[in-house]
C-alpha cells in the first residue's frame, strides 16, 4: 500500500519494498498532487502484478527449458535453434539457472555480462580453434535470445517487466569480408572453366550461379534439374540443402522437409536434408544468363557421362545441378573449403585469402547489381532473397575503391578545377545556351518577339 504525504506545498508517496529483515521505506518527493495520486496508483498496480508473478516462482532453468520446448520448437529453424540452445546450456543456466526469475534485475545481466567478457571461459568446438575470451559477438547473440526468452516470460506473466530491454551489451563491430571485384572474379572463373577436371568445373558453375543469381551456398547446393526451366532459363529458388540432427526432424515444427538423404554410414547422428528456407523471402525465381545457361549444360552432360560410367553402384543421381562426383549433395562447407584450395592455386596478389569466402560471391554480386540497376533496392532485393532493403545495404554491399577514387576524380574536375559545373560535361555557358534553347523551343511566340526585334535593331 501506497501513502500520499502533504510536505509544505510539494506532495511526497510513500511506499515500503522487500520483505522481513529487507523490509524498507521508500519516498518519492516533490511531486504536485496530481503526480503524486498517478504515481501512487503505478506502484499499487505493481505490487499487484509482482504479487500475482509470485503466486509462481520459477528458476531461470526451469523456465528457459519450458521456453525452450514451448517456443523454441515451434518458431525455430535447425540452425537457429541449435546455435540459441547450445549458448542457453553453455553460458545462461551455469550462471543464473539457479536464481528465481523475478529477482532477475538488469544490474544481474550486466554483471553476467561483464563476468562472460573477463572471467568465463569460452566452450569450446570440434573443428574450430578454442579462444582465450568470449566474444562480443556471442554475448550480443547470447542478449538476443534472452530478451526474447524474457519477453515471452512476460507474455506468460511470469514477470511484470523485461529487464534485458534496458540492459548494456559490450560493442561489437561486426567482421566485413572483402568483395570480389569484377577483374578477379573474371580471373577465378577463367583458372575454373576446365571441363577436363568435374570438381573444378563444378566450383565454375557453382560460383557462377552465386554471382549471376545472388545465391547462398546452401541454395546453390539444392537446386535440382527438374526446378530449372532451360527455355525460360528461369531456376526456381524454394529449398535450401543443410546437415541437421535426425533428433529435431520431428520436434521442430517449423522445418518442413522435402527430402532426406541416405546416409552413408550407420548410427549417425545427423542427416542431410532439402528442406524450405529460412524466410519466404527467400523463394523466388532467378533467371541467368546466356552464358551460365550454356555452362550449366555441359555441366549436365558431363553428369550423364560419369553415371554410364560408375553405374547406379558408384553414381546416384539425384537430380542435384551442383552435385560431388558421385551424385552426392554438396554442402557449403564443401563449396567454401573447395573455392580456398581454388584461391590458393591461383595466387593472385591482389585477393586475401583469409579474408574472402565462398558466400564473398554473392556480397560482389549485390554490389554490382545494385551499380548496373542504379540503386535499385527493391530488385536487388528480389533477386537476392533479402528479407528486407536494409538489410541489403548493411550488410551485403561494399563500395569497391576504384568507383570511390573515380568519385574524388569527378568531384576535383567538376566543383575545385572548373567551378560548379555540371554533371554532364558541359562547360557554364554552353549549359546557359542549351537552356536558353530549350526554353525558346517551348515558347514559340517568343521566337518571333526575338526576332523581330533584332530586325528592329538592324534597321536603326
Amino acid at each position: 500500500m501506497a501513502f500520499i504525504v502533504k510536505r509544505g506545498k510539494a506532495y511526497s508517496v510513500i511506499y515500503y519494498i522487500g520483505t522481513g529483515k529487507d523490509r524498507r521505506q521508500v519516498w518519492k518527493s516533490g511531486l504536485s498532487y496530481s503526480a503524486a495520486k498517478a504515481e501512487k496508483r503505478r506502484i499499487e498496480r505493481e505490487v499487484e502484478s509482482e504479487a500475482s508473478c509470485s503466486a509462481t516462482d520459477i528458476s531461470v532453468k526451469d523456465f528457459l527449458l519450458e521456453f525452450i520446448t514451448k517456443y523454441g520448437e515451434k518458431k525455430w529453424v535447425a540452425s537457429t535453434y541449435d546455435g540459441n540452445v547450445g549458448l542457453i546450456h553453455n553460458y545462461v543456466i551455469p550462471y543464473m539457472g539457479e536464481m528465481p526469475l523475478r529477482s532477475v534485475r538488469t544490474k544481474t545481466i550486466d554483471d553476467f555480462y561483464d563476468y562472460l567478457l573477463d572471467e568465463a571461459e569460452p566452450v569450446a568446438h570440434m573443428g574450430r580453434p578454442k579462444r582465450e575470451k568470449i566474444a562480443p559477438s556471442v554475448i550480443r547473440d547470447i542478449h538476443k535470445v534472452m530478451r526474447c526468452a524474457f519477453n515471452q516470460a512476460k507474455k506468460w506473466e511470469y514477470i511484470t517487466k523485461n529487464p534485458f530491454l534496458n540492459a548494456t551489451v559490450p560493442e561489437y563491430k561486426e567482421k566485413q569480408r572483402d568483395a570480389l571485384t569484377p577483374d578477379q572474379l573474371h580471373r577465378i572463373l577463367q583458372y575454373t572453366d576446365d571441363p577436363s577436371n568435374y570438381t573444378l568445373y563444378m566450383m565454375h558453375c557453382a560460383i557462377q550461379l552465386g554471382f549471376a543469381c545472388c545465391l547462398r551456398g546452401g541454395e546453390i547446393g539444392a537446386i535440382q534439374w527438374e526446378r530449372y526451366d532451360q527455355e525460360q532459363q528461369v531456376i526456381r529458388i524454394d529449398r535450401v540443402v543443410d546437415r541437421v540432427k535426425k533428433e529435431l526432424l520431428d520436434k521442430l515444427t517449423k522445418m518442413e522437409v522435402y527430402y532426406k538423404f541416405p546416409t552413408l554410414y550407420p548410427g549417425t547422428r545427423t542427416v542431410i536434408v532439402l528442406k524450405q528456407p529460412k524466410t519466404k523471402g527467400a523463394v523466388r525465381n532467378v533467371y541467368i544468363p546466356d552464358t551460365v545457361a550454356k555452362e550449366l549444360l555441359v555441366l549436365r552432360k558431363m553428369q550423364i557421362k560419369l553415371h554410364n560410367e560408375l553405374g547406379d553402384d558408384g553414381y546416384t543421381d539425384y537430380g542435384l545441378v551442383i552435385c560431388q562426383e558421385n551424385g552426392r549433395p554438396v554442402m557449403t562447407e564443401f563449396l567454401n573449403k573447395t573455392f580456398k584450395e581454388i584461391l590458393q592455386q591461383i595466387n593472385d596478389p591482389t585477393i586475401n585469402i583469409d579474408n574472402v569466402v565462398f558466400h564473398s560471391i554473392r556480397h560482389a554480386s549485390a554490389t554490382i547489381k545494385l551499380k548496373l540497376s542504379q540503386g535499385d533496392l527493391k530488385s536487388v532485393q528480389g533477386d537476392g532473397g533479402w528479407s528486407s532493403t536494409a538489410m541489403l545495404t548493411k550488410r551485403y554491399t561494399h563500395i569497391i575503391d576504384d568507383d570511390r577514387r573515380h568519385l574524388a576524380e569527378q568531384m576535383e574536375a567538376t566543383f575545385y578545377q572548373g567551378g560548379a559545373a555540371p554533371s554532364n560535361g558541359e562547360t557554364p555557358n554552353e549549359a546557359a545556351v542549351q537552356a536558353a534553347l530549350q526554353y525558346l523551343t517551348s515558347h514559340p511566340d517568343l521566337i518571333a518577339k526575338v526576332l523581330a526585334s533584332a530586325s528592329q535593331t538592324a534597321i536603326n
